[in-house]
């Protein structure tokens, strides 16, 4: 799901949240109303492996808090600043940590039952594990790296601006993103800053920004211009730029062609959707386009094998052909619900829509094989996989893992 975030346009954010809204003031049907679920015959059960509550979980806000999968442990964080860390088989939780300075004492005991928790300190973009690291951020743009093994604090550096998404790390240098349209470079062992680039953001752009990619040789992200660029991690000099989407239309609500979701890259292509856009596939290398189709996506790409899948803000989901771009198969029985971007695991790949049902599709041909419903708050986050457990961050804070088991 997605989060207009307006400068000097506070009221189309009001008309849109209406428009948009799962309440019916009106009995009259519009025709924009979620599509109703369709019934089919299931040809997968479901295992759900394990389970396990999350502190308090994801705001009521827009926050995206995506775990994390380094080797045999799984992250993840509430947005009170609360990281476990857990076995990524079993669930058994290894450590956990509490990363937010908070008042101490009887009287902050006291205050809590009566004041709200400061939204400054809120996490909103999940957790990365990375060499060793384990990066978080704050609304309010503090950057925290912990011990992966232990969840000690290493550093945390303040920046000007909100981080709203989780930073990245090739070891040796941490990037993130505000949403000010700034890219910091840190130094991985000290938190002090390197460098930093300034993309200032249009009128209207989507409340969020790309977690960066970030390796040996160079650090590539996406901007809500419609950019997609590659920094040399050393220095910052570009290295190449190329533009996704142009904004086209008259109202700046038309002209929104943010990369909102982070990239994904494979092998030596880079692939970027991006908002009222185009689904693209970059060389990685020069940056070149390999091909591209219009689409529109606010929502991470999955990819397995040879074909890349996207959950277009229509609520469609597409499968093409990763090498050509050829599209191979669609599914329009979800459309209008809200889903966020698609994970694969073994044979199939998942969605979950707002109502928090998660549907599992055939990588073959897109049919419906399974549903189940997770939460009924819904799952933002973007799920993740290891090939064939997929883990689901809901919305109420529960993070649970699935296999999938072929009827016989």
């Amino acid at each position: 799901m997605m989060q207009v975030s307006v400068r000097h346009l506070s009221c189309l954010v009001l008309l849109c949240a209406f428009a948009m809204s799962g309440c019916s003031w009106f009995s009259k049907k519009t025709g924009n109303e979620p599509l109703e679920l369709v019934d089919f015959k299931e040809t997968l059960d479901l295992d759900k492996v394990w389970s396990r509550g999350i502190g308090e979980g994801q705001n009521k806000g827009f926050s995206s808090l995506t775990p994390a999968l380094d080797g045999d442990a799984i992250y993840a964080v509430d947005y009170e600043g609360l990281v476990v860390a857990m076995d990524n088989k079993t669930g058994k939780k290894l450590w956990t940590r509490k990363v937010n300075k908070a008042e101490q004492g009887a009287w902050a005991w006291l205050k809590s039952f009566f004041v709200a928790s400061d939204p400054n300190r809120e996490i909103v973009g999940g957790i990365a594990a990375e060499n060793g690291l384990l990066l978080v951020a704050t609304y309010a743009g503090e950057v925290m790296a912990l011990s992966k093994d232990t969840g000690d604090e290493l550093w945390r550096k303040q920046l000007p601006g909100e981080v709203v998404s989780a930073p990245r790390t090739n070891g040796n240098v941490v990037a993130t993103q505000t949403v000010n349209g700034k890219l910091f470079a840190l130094d991985a062992k000290t938190g002090e800053q390197l460098w930093f680039y300034d993309s200032p953001p249009p009128v209207l752009t989507l409340r969020g920004t790309p977690s960066p990619i970030v390796t040996d040789t160079a650090i590539y992200t996406g901007f809500s211009n419609g950019r997609m660029m590659a920094f040399n991690p050393t220095n910052g000099l570009i290295l190449w730029e190329q533009r996704i989407a142009s904004p086209k239309g008259r109202s700046e609500l038309e002209r929104m062609v943010d990369i909102h979701s982070s990239p994904l890259i494979n092998d030596g292509v880079i692939y970027v959707g991006t908002y009222q856009g185009r689904i693209s596939a970059l060389a990685r290398g020069t940056g070149k386009p390999l091909w591209g189709q219009d689409g529109s996506t606010s929502e991470n790409l999955a990819l397995s094998s040879d074909k890349l899948f996207v959950a277009h803000a229509d609520g469609k989901v597409v499968a093409y052909n990763s090498t050509t771009g050829e599209q191979l198969w669609s599914n329009d029985k979800m459309l209008r619900r809200g889903l966020n971007g698609p994970q694969v695991f073994g044979d199939y790949v998942a969605v979950v829509d707002f109502k928090g049902y998660m549907h599992v599709l055939n990588q073959t041909d897109g049919e419906f094989a399974a549903r189940v419903r997770v939460d009924r708050k819904g799952a933002r986050a973007p799920m993740l996989t290891d090939g064939e457990i997929l883990y689901v961050f809901t919305n109420g804070g529960k993070l649970i893992a699935y296999r999938a088991e072929k009827d016989e």
